[in-house]
């Protein structure tokens, strides 16, 4: 197995520090999955009323399995320097490490797509079509052509697994999909902005992610030409416990502006109001996993 360098970092860390609290996210969920550690624990209320938050523990002695499970992946050994000679490109051509070269630049950003095909540089490129990946890592700065009909954006690392599953789609079917970019899961954000803006020229660009008041903002804050949301028609047939099996734990309430009881439509788009009016009507934060999961459709609203 050949681990990207989020997911590595990720376990460097839960190795180096075992014992420190980490609360259920993304990583933690294919942490489990991959390498079969850790499990969630629920954390004690801290004053009554508090809502139960999951997190994630590793049992006796998983550290080690999980350092033996990664020691041989393309970054080498976690409890030895990274880059022993001290510069990254002298070290990854001394290890033969085309990863640790190409780190070297700050200019990577995540692509993929729902038929696994990349079009850039006028190149087909074909990813795996029998095992899921989040994309191809690539060098922004070299991308001089783009043969997708749209960017859209990817507010979350997970579903980048599963954009297979929107394949049918007609607004996906010949997008170009980027992951939004933290640094905690190793993308730039700042690159993913630069990325983006020399698409804005000529392409459209679209936001996938949560439908939580976070989720809405971050939209905005692309100045994008439209959003991906569920159907709200199917939205609206669901009753409050189905919903709430979409939602994730604190994806509304904490999200909204110091002294907020709701999300004010006022700076949005008319065509995302009925979707933050159910929102503020619901009071829940819909995970972007969880609707994937379900197989709801997304429609574009612009």
């Amino acid at each position: 197995m050949d681990i990207n360098k989020p997911l590595y970092n990720a376990c460097c860390k839960l190795v180096r520090y075992p014992n420190k609290i980490r609360e259920k996210s993304p990583t933690t969920d294919l942490i489990n999955e991959l390498f079969g550690v850790g499990y969630y624990e629920l954390q004690k209320r801290k004053r009554s009323g508090a809502r139960l938050k999951k997190h994630f523990c590793l049992r006796l002695g998983e550290d080690k399995k999980l350092q033996q499970l990664i020691k041989e992946q393309r970054y080498g050994d976690i409890f030895k320097d990274e880059y022993e000679i001290g510069d990254r490109v002298q070290e990854g051509f001394r290890k033969n490490k085309e990863k640790a070269i190409a780190n070297a630049s700050q200019d990577i950003v995540l692509v993929n797509s729902s038929t696994g095909l990349l079009k850039l540089n006028q190149e087909l490129i074909t990813l795996f079509q029998t095992i899921s990946c989040a994309g191809m890592e690539i060098r922004h700065n070299e991308v001089k052509t783009i043969e997708h009909d749209v960017l859209i954006i990817c507010e979350n690392f997970t579903p980048m697994y599963y954009l297979s599953k929107l394949k049918k789609n007609p607004i996906f079917n010949n997008a170009l999909v980027l992951y939004r970019g933290e640094f905690q899961e190793g993308k730039r954000a700042d690159q993913v902005n630069l990325f983006i803006e020399t698409c804005r020229a000529s392409l459209p660009i679209y936001y996938y992610g949560d439908m939580d008041p976070k989720g809405f903002s971050i939209a905005k804050s692309f100045n994008v030409d439209g959003i991906l949301l569920p159907n709200i028609e199917t939205l609206s047939e669901l009753n409050k416990d189905q919903l709430k099996n979409l939602s994730g734990e604190d994806k509304y309430f904490p999200h909204l502006t110091k002294g907020q009881h709701s999300v004010s439509t006022a700076v949005y788009p008319q065509a995302w109001h009925e979707h933050i009016h159910f929102m503020n009507n619901v009071q829940l934060g819909l995970q972007q996993e969880h609707l994937l999961g379900a197989d709801i459709d997304w429609l574009l609203y612009n």
